[in-house]
């Protein structure tokens, strides 16, 4: 029998948040994933403490398991054993997520649980006994940059942006309580955060500070802040955290859907071409890239003029807008500059190839045609340049004079 405190009732202060489990054993036709976890915040007395309980290997195999049983039950099973654990006996980590590892191997130390005979068929009870816990701190929590970090950016309490309206994963359209002016929310803990998520938080912020006031970039409002909700003890004082990105709200929608709804003619969309390319060639005169140039990723003001977002460099790449020379790429954001700089260049060229696609024919749209034909050629050596496209559009101003 597993080692066992005085018993408890299943009142417990524990906060119950998120499960996963490693999905794998379905292509493997096992009966049970060999991976699984239950977040949880646990408290006592005026304390509070974020845990991951971590169960992993095969344990639970052919000789215990009957049947194979749904991710509920399985989740359900989890909680209640995750329930009996003696947290209190445990060198829990202040202010962060600690992570239990619970396995039938190591030098881990033995689990505690408390006693309790309605679970005494629960098959993690069963096999207490062998677990072994280690402890660590969660390498997979969610980071929250420092509010001290950027000083530069207007401070805006998270409590104080309301009514999200959910655009994609992980951003909002919010609006603030006292000004009641709408914004963009980029939110820190997005659905299925990675450790580098947070990374391209900070080099989108590092970016919006370099392009502060520059035409047609998206510009920042501020930061989104609160305590680190990690936080033990409310009793101390603690550095305010980052939990994301407050942007200008831009009314008139992306250029995607502009195009995606057949509205392009509605549109003064003959200066967009000029207005992304200077926006992009400001990027690359200051030694960045942008890495994911597509209609979604430029959005209109209430004037109508394109504004480039996004514009982290690091983020995801949408596989149908590389370049040719790096559609096999694992890493493209960790290519050299010259490179990412070439990818940009081609990107730009479908971009204009998509509006002209949607617009009528004309002797605009004709050179908009052979400017993205001469972007988008397949040796790097023989694509043109920005500077070259640029010059180009701008030439484009006369061609329009005259046809009015």
């Amino acid at each position: 029998m597993p080692a066992v405190s005085l018993p408890i009732s299943l009142t417990t202060p524990i906060e119950f948040k998120s499960y996963s489990e490693n999905e794998d054993y379905l292509v493997e036709e096992k009966p049970e994933p060999n991976y699984r976890s239950q977040t949880l915040v646990y408290c006592s007395r005026e304390s509070k403490w974020w845990i991951k309980v971590t169960f992993r290997g095969g344990i639970l195999n052919e000789s215990t398991i009957k049947h194979r049983t749904s991710k509920k039950e399985r989740r359900k099973q989890f909680q209640n054993f995750v329930r009996l654990i003696d947290y209190g006996a445990l060198p829990l980590l202040d202010d962060t997520v600690t992570e239990l590892i619970l396995d039938d191997g190591g030098q881990g130390s033995k689990v505690i649980i408390h006693a309790s005979e309605e679970f005494t068929s629960n098959p993690f009870v069963k096999i207490a006994a062998k677990l072994r816990c280690t402890i660590q701190e969660d390498p997979l929590r969610v980071i929250y940059p420092l509010c001290d970090e950027f000083p530069s950016f207007r401070c805006i309490n998270s409590s104080d942006l309301c009514d999200e309206i959910e655009i994609t994963d992980g951003v909002f359209q919010v609006l603030d309580v006292n000004s009641k002016i709408p914004y963009i929310l980029k939110v820190v803990n997005r659905p299925l955060y990675q450790p580098h998520d947070t990374e391209v938080i900070r080099k989108e912020l590092e970016n919006l500070e370099i392009f502060r006031g520059v035409p047609n970039i998206v510009q920042a409002a501020g930061i989104a802040v609160s305590t680190n909700p990690y936080m033990t003890s409310n009793t101390r004082d603690q550095p305010l955290i980052v939990t994301g990105i407050v942007l200008k709200f831009y009314s008139g929608g992306s250029i995607q859907r502009a195009l995606s709804e057949h509205r392009l003619l509605e549109h003064s969309w003959e200066r967009w071409p000029k207005q992304i390319a200077t926006a992009l060639h400001r990027f690359h005169a200051a030694g960045k890239t942008h890495m994911d140039i597509k209609p979604s990723n430029v959005v209109l003001d209430a004037d109508g003029n394109a504004v480039l977002i996004d514009i982290s460099g690091i983020g995801g790449i949408t596989h149908g807008w590389r370049a040719p020379e790096i559609r096999d790429e694992i890493s493209p954001n960790e290519l050299p500059y010259g490179v990412r700089k070439s990818n940009d260049t081609w990107a730009y060229g479908k971009f204009l190839s998509e509006l002209v696609r949607h617009a009528k024919d004309s002797p605009i749209t004709r050179i908009l045609k052979r400017i993205a034909g001469r972007l988008m050629v397949e040796s790097v050596h023989g694509r043109m340049s920005m500077f070259e496209a640029i010059l180009e559009l701008f030439g484009i101003d006369n061609i329009d004079r005259s046809c009015q």
